[in-house]
């Protein structure tokens, strides 16, 4: 019996991808474990191995579809098995006496049509006759692919008869450069999109002293680089810093499912790096176990490991929050997104020299912004603000940290 293939899930924060290529062709032997397609997410791009051994017999969904998990992608079975869907038009939208077209074929009309079910719904979706894209492709498999093939050709022959009778031509370009939104970065466009239209996100903002860390940092970096081969840099104290935080106010590490807040117990901080054209986030994982030598080599590892396109799944699953740090490209404030499933992420920005007055006199200190949003569906504005009071006072007096 044919074994369905299916679009994994890779991860609570990733509900679904876009095939980028299929490694196999239908027809091609595959043995359990061979690469069958490569999928990308606004995260990464993985490759999704085979489950089972036997012939691709059918691809449901071709290259630069979009895909959900759980959704059917293609078909496994043994030489000679068939992979056809059962034709099962679905229900007219209008009366009984006025059927939509490709539910409206008679069991005559149907049985020499090899069509799936999901071609069958987005043909009727779009008010199309079945047996007209039948005929524009004959003696082919009539799937998701074929079906929005022949609706893109009847919107370009609209248009270009729109065109053709407007009495004023459309306007023309003037040299701009046209790139198609496709990859991670559309992955990555629709996440962000979706995640403002559902998090009632706020921002808050507190000002840190990281004078002390500052000298921290610059007493130790050399002992860190000759002892343990890793750059000291303010990341793994802001990451420490954040489970102290989360310590006193767990609801900062927690998701909205449903009807029910989901309450982390490891705190695992996704850290963004910028990959050029995405935006990738690598979690480092249990926080709150690890030191400031052990977090300082992971960030590391991690972000080369973005950079140069090697991240693997377990890189990028688990995260609870999220930190930035767009201090690096010298900014000051910002009001990130909120990284969905995730309810706050934290912004860290420039650490430079300001003025400011201690004890009645203007003096020197290193200062740094700190920016936190959150979803104000079930973190409140006290519980923030007292949040990122715990994460100033741990960067100010930091020596704790390195315990």
């Amino acid at each position: 019996m044919p074994v369905e293939v299916q679009m994994p899930n890779l991860g609570l924060s990733i509900p679904e991808g876009t095939i980028d290529r299929w490694v196999k062709k239908e027809g091609d032997r595959i043995e359990r474990g061979d690469i069958l397609v490569v999928i990308v997410t606004e995260k990464v791009t993985v490759d999704i191995p085979a489950e089972a051994s036997g012939i691709l017999l059918r691809i449901l969904q071709p290259a630069g579809s979009k895909v959900r998990v759980g959704e059917p992608i293609a078909m496994i079975g043994q030489p000679g098995e068939k992979a056809e869907a059962t034709f099962r038009p679905p229900a007219a939208a209008g009366t009984p006496s006025s059927p939509a077209p490709s539910a409206a074929l008679g069991r005559r009309e149907k049985a020499g049509l090899l069509i799936s079910p999901l071609a069958t719904r987005i043909a009727a979706e779009q008010g199309v006759d079945i047996r007209e894209i039948a005929a524009r492709f004959p003696g082919q498999k009539i799937g998701k692919k074929e079906v929005l093939e022949f609706v893109e050709e009847i919107r370009k022959t609209e248009a270009a008869k729109e065109i053709k009778a407007s009495p004023t031509p459309p306007p023309q370009a003037g040299g701009e450069e046209i790139r198609p939104l496709s990859g991670p970065l559309r992955a990555m466009a629709e996440h962000m999109a979706m995640s403002a239209r559902i998090a009632a996100r706020v921002t808050t903002t507190a000002e840190v002293d990281m004078t002390e860390l500052v000298h921290l940092r610059s007493s130790l970096k050399d002992k860190f680089k000759n002892d343990y081969n890793v750059s000291l840099t303010f990341v793994p104290f802001v990451m420490r810093a954040m489970g102290e935080g989360i310590k006193e106010f767990p609801i900062i590490n927690a998701s909205l499912q449903g009807g029910h807040i989901l309450l982390y117990r490891a705190v695992n901080i996704g850290v963004a790096v910028d990959a050029g054209e995405s935006l990738l986030v690598p979690v480092v994982k249990n926080i709150n176990q690890k030191g400031i030598v052990e977090l300082s080599r992971e960030v590391s590892d991690l972000s080369v490991k973005a950079r140069d396109g090697k991240l693997a799944l377990p890189d990028i699953q688990g995260g609870t929050i999220t930190l930035t740090n767009a201090g690096v490209y010298g900014a000051l404030l910002s009001t990130p997104i909120i990284h969905q499933p995730q309810s706050a992420i934290l912004w860290m920005g420039k650490v430079m020299e300001t003025p400011v007055v201690r004890e009645g006199q203007i003096v020197i200190r290193s200062m740094m912004y700190l920016c936190l949003s959150y979803d104000h569906r079930i973190i409140m504005g006290a519980q923030a603000v007292r949040f990122l009071q715990v994460v100033k006072k741990s960067l100010e007096n930091p020596y704790p940290l390195l315990l």
